[in-house]
């Protein structure tokens, strides 16, 4: 009788942990449309369309109450960065249309919903092109905003046929330097720059108080007509010949946080509001709602990666999948200090690796962008495939130097059919399936989605699919890698399951808190940038994004390999979650 409450008690407490975790879903998608739409006031439209280059175009358009045929608004075109969703630049998207800005927000290219071809400015004329056109869009007053890598795309869109005759034009250039070496170009053409102090991604517009002379922001001072040590921040200097403004800020942010941080999204209101002249509120530069939309992006990724657990924990009580069980070994009796070292040891030398390997998978994955369908890569996965190596070579080392190794029990764990593979996959795909339709059912009725920083709880494009299947089988043969190499090294006599799953996630979690902090340490300590250039902006991006994604990825090795002791289970699961991860957006895996 006792064992039979426990066992009710344990479902009651996983379901009970599932409804909740749906419930506060949908209270965050439903307080997201609120934030997005500014209580029902904007009109927030998802928009795809075949562009000149006969490739579909998506994004999302926020159209203000104010803007009508008889009265129409300026346009903002909003360019997001290299492999980032538009869905990132969110914040001044909401707070510029509530004030009474149409904003059209587009992802570039080769991301998300949007096709692939090199032509047309990765999207940015047919982006201003379509806003333009919009009759409740006022074509003489248009601006335009790009961060890091959409500085270009927001040159190319201000400076296209589309806007050339607009009596009004501004373009802000954030986390990025001065598209374009004839600067004679943006003649007529307001001009803001937005650089971070303690922006990492500076690729030479790297602006610090240490180190003023040696940084090339040039371009800016060009424009306003000044010597570049003699610039000031948030100054508005005029051109005299065409009285276009100059104007730079330098608020204290790091490069991906520019566009989301108070003092820059304020500064672009004021920016677009004093060249443009659309605001037709009596809001203040800095009265903000888009944190609420911060927030429950944030709970709605939570609760997707929450529902993992107790989904996974009910389907394993069902018959189909009750031959995933096995029995779970006695923990070992290891702990010695040669034990730790090859523990540890392997991550170490993986973070080593991870500058020099990561640019290598650009370099190999670059060459096939018909494959991958995108634009840019940042080669994560060649990393992570070498990084498996290391551990393989790691192991075999360990069972030379340990004569207690049990590699007999080593391989009964690696033992198994393809029928339970099979069952393992099905199993993965039905536990990571129901929150991804809560992610689907969010997108659909709020046009959004959960997101945590720059890692993104999309529904993967149609045109992805077949992808889908082909690096869930690499991811599912790399996690079956980690998961052989973590389960029984951790599972320690004298340790509790909570520091066990520690373990586990410092030895998956070791490399990017190595290679991020003496990236961000160096930084910090000596204000001079390691990221000079784009390879290794997107390695600094892989590793954060995975970083934010170990906590889960241990959690489940943890939890499904005590539950099955089947390692083919929890690396199933992990890899169905990071190819969803993955395929959806490229910002993580290509």
């Amino acid at each position: 009788m006792k064992v039979q409450n426990t066992k009710a008690s344990a479902i009651s407490k996983r379901t009970l942990t599932l409804v909740l975790a749906m419930a506060v879903f949908l209270l965050s998608a439903l307080i997201l449309r609120v934030s997005l739409t500014n209580g029902f006031s904007v009109d927030v439209k998802t928009v795809n369309f075949v562009t000149d280059e006969s490739v579909n175009m998506g994004g999302t358009l926020w159209v203000p109450s104010n803007a009508t045929a008889e009265t129409p608004a300026a346009g903002i075109v909003v360019a997001p960065g290299g492999n980032t969703p538009h869905a990132f630049y969110s914040s001044y998207c909401i707070e510029l249309a509530r004030r009474g800005y149409v904003v059209f927000a587009y992802d570039y290219y080769g991301t998300v919903g949007s096709g692939m071809t090199m032509e047309g400015s990765s999207g940015a004329v047919a982006a201003m092109k379509y806003l333009a056109g919009l009759k409740f869009v006022d074509s003489d007053r248009l601006g335009a905003t790009g961060h890091s890598n959409g500085g270009a795309q927001a040159s190319a869109a201000i400076l296209s046929e589309y806007a050339a005759s607009a009596a009004a034009r501004s373009v802000a250039f954030i986390g990025c330097g001065i598209p374009g070496e004839d600067l004679s170009v943006y003649d007529g053409v307001n001009v803001m720059a937005i650089w971070g102090l303690l922006d990492e991604c500076g690729q030479g517009v790297f602006w610090d108080v240490y180190h003023q002379d040696s940084l090339n922001y040039a371009g800016m001072a060009d424009l306003a007509g000044v010597p570049k040590n003699a610039m000031e921040t948030g100054k508005y200097y005029v051109n005299p010949a065409d009285g276009s403004l100059r104007v730079l800020y330098t608020p204290n942010t790091f490069h991906s946080l520019s566009n989301i941080a108070g003092s820059s999204v304020s500064s672009l209101i004021k920016y677009f509001d004093d060249t443009l002249g659309g605001n037709v509120t009596a809001l203040a530069d800095n009265s903000f709602i888009y944190v609420w939309q911060e927030i429950t992006v944030l709970f709605m990724a939570l609760s997707i990666c929450i529902m993992i657990f107790p989904m996974g924990s009910i389907l394993l009580e069902t018959k189909v999948f009750e031959p995933l069980k096995r029995p779970l070994p006695e923990e070992a009796a290891k702990g010695s200090l040669k034990h730790w070292i090859f523990l540890f040891l392997p991550g170490i030398i993986s973070a080593m690796l991870v500058k020099s390997t990561v640019i290598q998978g650009q370099t190999i994955l670059g060459k096939l962008p018909k494959l991958f369908n995108v634009q840019s890569t940042n080669g994560f996965i060649w990393w992570f495939f070498l990084s498996a190596l290391v551990g393989i070579v790691f192991y075999f080392i360990g069972n030379l130097a340990d004569s207690s190794a049990n590699s007999q029990a080593d391989k009964l764990r690696l033992q198994t059919s393809v029928s339970n593979i099979c069952l393992a996959v099905l199993f993965s795909l039905a536990v990571v399936g129901v929150p991804y339709l809560f992610a689907v059912f969010a997108e659909r009725i709020c046009g959004w989605y959960g997101r945590i920083f720059q890692t993104y709880f999309a529904a993967i494009p149609s045109g992805r699919i077949g992808q889908y299947i082909i690096y869930y089988i690499m991811f599912l043969i790399l996690f079956t890698i980690y998961a052989f190499l973590q389960t029984e090294s951790v599972r320690i006599k004298g340790t509790s399951p909570r520091v066990q799953y520690l373990i586990l996630l410092i030895m998956n979690a070791l490399p990017a808190i190595i290679f991020l902090g003496l990236l961000y340490g160096k930084l910090v300590f000596t204000h001079v940038t390691p990221i000079n250039g784009r390879e290794m902006s997107r390695a600094q991006g892989a590793m954060m994004g995975m970083l934010l994604l170990y906590p889960v990825i241990a959690g489940v090795v943890k939890k499904f390999y005590h539950k099955t002791a089947n390692i083919y289970v929890a690396a199933a699961i992990n890899a169905a979650l990071i190819t969803w991860l993955s395929v959806n957006t490229p910002q993580l895996m290509v």
